[in-house]
């Protein structure tokens, strides 16, 4: 979902659920639903894939369902992946929530009459990866799409809600002394023009390739502690909950998130080590 360059990078057939419910007891709070599924095609040098999820927000219900298509150039100990997707979106505003001072304002009007704007979008990605490390980088709402209410209507007024495109880069490794104790760990930053840097970094500890405890922290906003455990070549699931680090600490009873995801591949699996793909597994040393 963040990165279209992802598809077809991991097992021949990869497929994940999530529910996030944001900010426990607040108002209005964000809840996020998602399933995702991508595969390898032509012995791993393409990769085809798609979601759909939802976001619920106060007053807006987001959603979007994408198709990716990714394209690898293979080397001894690296692959370089270039995706792109495109998506269809559809955001939805619940006027029997909104409170505004002025009933008379059209544009306000022409959403409550309307509920429902769509638009099309794209996303592009980079990720270098082998069975160890990567390092990735893309552009979601690439497009900066409009969405306009009550087209068909000759007004002035419209009820417009713009976007704008999101830049998403991450890095991540994993090291192993012994195939019992695998330590994962992610640094992940999002910018989006009008708002904070978002930085977000997860260390993770495979026990004997089954259960996983992790840790993260989203710089100045919250910490996060994981469980979960992975069902030998088939599965995984995790639990998570985030507790607000800022003015928000007060307000509710922190963040819980439920991922299941199911794979299926061809090679023998060996969680958290890679599927050995790669012959030398050199170049993840440089982080």
């Amino acid at each position: 979902m963040m990165n279209p360059a992802v598809a077809g990078t991991r097992e021949d057939i990869d497929f994940r659920m999530s529910y996030r419910n944001q900010w426990v007891g607040f108002t209005g709070a964000p809840k996020t639903m998602g399933a995702s599924l991508h595969a390898k095609l032509y012995k791993g040098k393409m990769g085809v894939g798609g979601y759909i999820f939802q976001d619920k927000i106060g007053v807006f219900s987001y959603t979007s369902a994408a198709l990716a298509y990714s394209f690898k150039i293979k080397f001894d100990d690296v692959s370089l992946s270039l995706g792109a997707n495109g998506s269809y979106n559809t955001m939805g505003i619940n006027g029997g929530l909104l409170v505004y001072q002025n009933s008379q304002d059209m544009a306000m009007a022409n959403v409550i009459a309307t509920q429902k704007a769509h638009a099309f979008n794209a996303a592009a990605g980079a990720l270098l990866y082998n069975d160890r490390f990567h390092i990735g980088f893309s552009m979601n709402n690439l497009a900066g799409t409009t969405y306009t209410y009550d087209k068909t209507m000759e007004i002035v007024k419209r009820g417009i809600y713009k976007t704008v495109p999101h830049f998403c880069a991450s890095v991540g490794y994993k090291w192993s002394e012994n195939k019992n104790f695998i330590w994962e760990s992610n640094l992940m930053a999002v910018f989006v023009s009008g708002t904070p840097i978002l930085v977000d970094y997860y260390l993770r500890l495979h026990i004997k390739q089954a259960f996983f405890v992790g840790g993260g922290i989203r710089l100045g906003v919250a910490v996060e502690g994981q469980l979960g455990y992975t069902f030998p070549e088939w599965g995984q699931i995790s639990y998570s909950y985030d507790y607000n680090t800022n003015g928000l600490s007060g307000t509710n009873g922190g963040s819980h998130e439920i991922k299941l995801a199911f794979y299926y591949s061809k090679k023998k699996l060996t969680h958290g080590r890679g599927l050995g793909e790669f012959k030398n597994q050199k170049y993840q040393y440089m982080l």
